[in-house]
């Protein structure tokens, strides 16, 4: 079995997968993983995570938004301006940045009223604070039961709290079988890179999470049997920092001599080590809420570094890692702030750190592979 290859994984290469238009459900798009995924498959929709795998060019983008806005998010812009995205019938945004957060206002005045498109989609907009307080947490579970009742009358549905904790349940599981598969990661001896564990995230992603537990448990049942990565001299190296979906990017870095055993990015462990709690005597819509509010967080929430810190040195400890990539797309401000204090507190613990910009899609390759080259043969 070859994971590259594998039918299920391939979806991680194209936006499309042949599931999108097998469906009888509608296709809930989304763009961050505060998105309460578990309200949208209760409401009977198929989540999709809206990403930019493939674009290389921002061209139609740049015409509505700047060159120093997020290329991830000009490129997912770009991608909707060519019909790619069309087959969305609904939008769910939040403020996770402000870059992201203006795809609410450019889908409705460019993308879904563009010439020749017809189909009116819904958008949805929740607001989420940027400190973590009890008063927090009552904003968002506001935000969240207003969008609750939004989506009921725009989609002519009833979210139960039946409904819900049948959806808890699932996405728990789901989440349960990634950290299974991410556990063999950290082994000694690691049974997949980083690039096929960023394949598995991004295909899971993609497609209802029915569909996905059953091919988890295969592909986990495979790499439970499989032979180790011969490690040779290769070092062991932790990713963080902005949105990776590009598999040519972490090849590009495991080419360099190295083995991706963990990340903290948001199609990585970010999205997976909290559940939602299992107490059916609590509301289920709050319980979803508290898992999105208080879980492992990304730099947006900015008074939770510290929490972000301590994660990074339990994935060091427990996955004997060499050497940190600190990594970021051109103006995100929110992960350059998080890179630098992980770099000024990693060259402390005397762990060795690369920190560095790139854009979404990578074009000057043969630089970057020199420099990270560069930096695995100062790791001792």
């Amino acid at each position: 079995m070859n994971l590259q290859q594998d039918s299920f994984l391939k979806i991680s290469d194209t936006i499309t997968n042949p599931f999108l238009s097998e469906t009888n459900k509608k296709i809930a798009g989304y763009y961050c993983t505060y998105i309460p995924e578990e309200l949208l498959d209760a409401a009977d929709l198929y989540p999709y995570r809206i990403r930019a795998t493939g674009n290389e060019s921002t061209d139609l983008a740049d015409t509505y938004m700047v060159r120093f806005t997020c290329s991830f998010v000009r490129s997912s812009l770009n991608l909707a301006l060519e019909g790619v995205f069309d087959f969305l019938d609904g939008l769910f945004i939040c403020n996770s940045c402000d870059h992201s957060r203006r795809m609410f206002e450019l889908y409705d005045m460019v993308v879904f009223k563009r010439e020749g498109f017809t189909k009116q989609v819904p958008r949805f907009y929740i607001s989420l604070p940027h400190i973590i307080s009890q008063e927090g947490f009552k904003w968002l579970c506001n935000e969240i039961n207003e969008l609750k009742d939004n989506m009921e009358k725009v989609f002519d549905v009833s979210i139960t709290d039946e409904k819900l904790n049948a959806s808890i349940k699932l996405y728990n599981q789901n989440r349960k079988l990634l950290r299974e598969i991410y556990d063999l990661r950290i082994l000694e001896h690691p049974k997949l890179t980083g690039t096929e564990a960023l394949r598995i995230s991004i295909a899971n992603s993609s497609v209802p999470k029915e569909i996905a537990n059953k091919e988890l448990k295969r592909i986990l049942n495979y790499l439970k049997e499989r032979k180790p990565i011969d490690m040779d001299d290769k070092k062991r190296i932790l990713l963080l920092g902005s949105i990776v979906d590009n598999m040519e990017f972490t090849e590009l870095i495991e080419n360099s001599g190295v083995v991706i055993i963990s990340d903290n990015i948001c199609f990585g462990n970010r999205t997976i080590v909290d559940d939602v709690k299992d107490d059916t005597n609590k509301n289920p819509l709050e319980r979803i809420t508290e898992r999105l509010y208080y879980r492992l967080s990304c730099p947006r929430m900015m008074d939770d570094h510290p929490r972000r810190l301590e994660f990074v040195k339990q994935e060091i400890e427990s996955g004997k890692i060499d050497g940190v990539l600190l990594q970021r797309i051109n103006n995100c401000d929110l992960h350059g702030c998080d890179n630098m204090l992980f770099e000024h507190e990693l060259k402390k613990l005397k762990i060795p750190v690369y920190n560095f910009d790139r854009e979404n899609f990578q074009a000057d390759t043969t630089r970057l592979k020199t420099r990270l080259e560069a930096f695995i043969e100062m790791i001792d």
